[in-house]
């Protein structure tokens, strides 16, 4: 399972007229309601992986799968959940995939049923050896890997021919 999501940077030309400064609008188009903006590229930079979180965690509010990421187009960078994140949704994904209810996983990993709700709240952050070991008790195991940071800054235009 992967957690990475395609995310599209534009300069908002709204605000721009609107109000003589640069401001930039940032939206996840794989993941509903994830969308947020700044006054300038280092400040969206710096909130989109909590955007990309917040929206996801929306979908375990409603019991629902998470979205499948799609290929970033042109001009997208990827941006992923924390690795602690990742694990919480993969957790969530294992229970919805093999029809598995906290209470049930309360009592194969041996904790009470509302500490087992807990794992997939990632504003109540689990664990790390609780969330391996329900995700062992499903069949699964977290696999880190390293990829080159992506952040979105705008095309330069190129130098004019001399």
């Amino acid at each position: 399972m992967s957690f990475a999501y395609p995310c599209a940077v534009e300069l908002d030309e709204e605000h721009l007229r609107d109000t003589g400064r640069e401001g930039y609008y940032a939206t996840f188009p794989d993941v509903h309601g994830a969308h947020t903006g700044g006054d300038s590229l280092e400040e969206v930079n710096g909130r989109l992986r909590d955007c990309l979180e917040t929206a996801l965690s929306f979908c375990i509010d409603d019991n629902e799968s998470l979205p499948e990421p799609s290929e970033p187009e042109p001009g997208q960078v990827l941006v992923s959940v924390s690795p602690a994140v990742a694990a919480q949704f993969a957790l969530h994904e294992a229970m919805l995939a093999q029809g598995i209810t906290a209470a049930e996983l309360a009592h194969r990993i041996g904790m009470r049923p509302s500490r087992a709700l807990r794992l997939t709240d990632i504003f109540r952050p689990a664990k790390s050896d609780e969330v391996q070991r329900a995700l062992a008790a499903l069949g699964l195991q977290m696999i880190s890997e390293a990829a080159p940071l992506q952040q979105w800054a705008p095309a330069t235009e190129p130098a004019p021919a001399a």
